[in-house]
């Protein structure tokens, strides 16, 4: 992948990420605590990706995901371990909210994930424009509004 592949599948990423968490606002106000774990979730995941096709890195599942955005940010302290706990206690959730219809979620388990979120997603933007002003400069605002609206 070039250069300008690996911004515009960053890009890409970023407005999936931009989707779950406009998503998860609409299934909060709906007290769709199942679909707001899996939001939360997705959230993360898009902005790990983003992380991972800016530097040319591709995955193809999510397992890889997290082993890549731990050899490559994690371990070389670009981006703290909490951030990669969240990720994986997230995706645990994920499942468990996908497909295990006799678990419950309430307001609380929604409210306890999204601040791990808040930050992984805030962090990896920070990154990315840091790298490039470009890459997230015209989903900034959106992506800064639904941050802000997750956090209401």
């Amino acid at each position: 992948m070039t250069q300008n592949d690996n911004q515009s599948s960053a890009q890409d990423e970023l407005a999936l990420l931009l989707d779950e968490l406009r998503s998860f606002s609409a299934n909060r106000d709906a007290d769709i605590h199942r679909k707001c774990i899996t939001n939360l979730y997705y959230a993360a995941f898009h902005a790990v990706r983003a992380l991972l096709f800016w530097h040319g890195y591709e995955t193809k599942s999510h397992e890889g995901t997290q082993r890549l955005f731990a050899a490559h940010f994690v371990k070389p302290g670009v981006m703290q371990r909490a951030h990669l706990k969240c990720l994986a206690t997230l995706e645990s959730d994920r499942l468990r909210a996908d497909y295990q219809g006799f678990y419950r979620f309430d307001a609380q388990d929604v409210a306890d994930s999204r601040g791990c979120v808040a930050a992984l997603v805030r962090a990896s933007i920070d990154y990315l424009s840091e790298q490039d002003k470009t890459v997230s400069s015209n989903l900034q605002p959106a992506l800064d509004d639904a941050l802000a609206q997750m956090m209401e």
